[in-house]
């Protein structure tokens, strides 16, 4: 049904519009793995700067924790506030890399969708973004957690509201607060299709995890399906590095695909709004 006063919208409800643009989510989710393949070489050479850089840290930080251990059990060590230093020392780390190496794909993901030029350097400009992507992640981190103890306001609200805030602190610059404003401005409308997104992501990355590992505890002989925290401890320095290269791998290619997946869905939705200056080319 359309309307006829002048001056009214044309169609009364916006899915009477034939030409309406919707969210593709097919789209989204196999971009989430075309988008790393589309320019490679920069997260390869991302992923082995960082499993250089995190193995020797890897292998300290567990020295450490065995030592401080020593013949007790893992248990008995939590309310050791030492315990909890180098275990948060050894993750920090870790997730700045991560970080990282999602700003790439973020950049070269975004150019292949958009049908762009490549950035000359994603694996130097990326790093502008790190720390303000780092305080990012851990307000939505936070404010995930603690809402999802209010009727799952975390999950079903903020998880998909502020997930494509990296794109935009990358693409549009707007600065942390910046970003996860427009973030939440953007995601309206499309946060089913988020959350869907977002969710079957988590389903693939828990597969890839647990191949991951399985192939581990066949390298290694340590099953590290157990959970026993001390046979991790317990590994010799060339499990460890076992370990660190299988699963910390996997790992680090399971972020590359939310975030090529997040920059897919940004895209979308900045296009179906009439941001992307690219429109055709990026639905060709």
């Amino acid at each position: 049904m359309t309307n006829t006063d002048p001056g009214a919208p044309k169609y009364e409800y916006d899915w009477q519009n034939p030409d309406k643009q919707s969210f593709d989510f097919g789209r989204v989710l196999g971009r989430s793995f075309t988008g790393i393949f589309a320019n490679i070489k920069p997260f390869l050479i991302a992923l082995a700067i960082v499993l250089i850089v995190s193995i020797p840290m890897s292998l300290l930080s567990t020295g450490q924790l065995k030592e401080l251990v020593g013949d007790n059990d893992v248990a008995a060590m939590v309310s050791n506030p030492s315990y909890w230093m180098w275990s948060f020392a050894g993750s920090i780390p870790a997730l700045f890399l991560t970080l990282w190496i999602q700003l790439i794909v973020v950049q070269t993901s975004y150019a292949d969708f958009t049908k762009t030029p490549q950035p000359v350097s994603p694996l130097t400009s990326s790093l502008r973004y790190v720390l303000p992507m780092f305080v990012i992640a851990v307000i939505y981190y936070v404010v995930s957690m603690v809402g999802a103890f209010f009727l799952l306001i975390g999950f079903l609200f903020v998880w998909p509201g502020w997930a494509l805030a990296g794109p935009i602190l990358v693409h549009e610059k707007k600065g942390i607060f910046g970003s996860m404003g427009e973030a939440w401005r953007l995601s309206k409308g499309s946060k089913r299709w988020i959350f869907l997104l977002l969710f079957i992501l988590s389903i693939i990355a828990v597969i890839i995890y647990s191949v991951a590992s399985a192939f581990v505890a066949v390298a290694t002989g340590v099953n590290i399906f157990s959970g026993d925290a001390n046979a991790t401890l317990n590994m010799s320095t060339f499990q460890q590095i076992t370990l660190n290269i299988l699963v910390g791998g996997a790992g680090y290619f399971v972020y590359a695909v939310f975030a090529s997946g997040l920059t897919a869905a940004y895209i979308e939705v900045k296009t179906i709004k009439g941001g992307v200056p690219t429109l055709g080319e990026v639905f060709s």
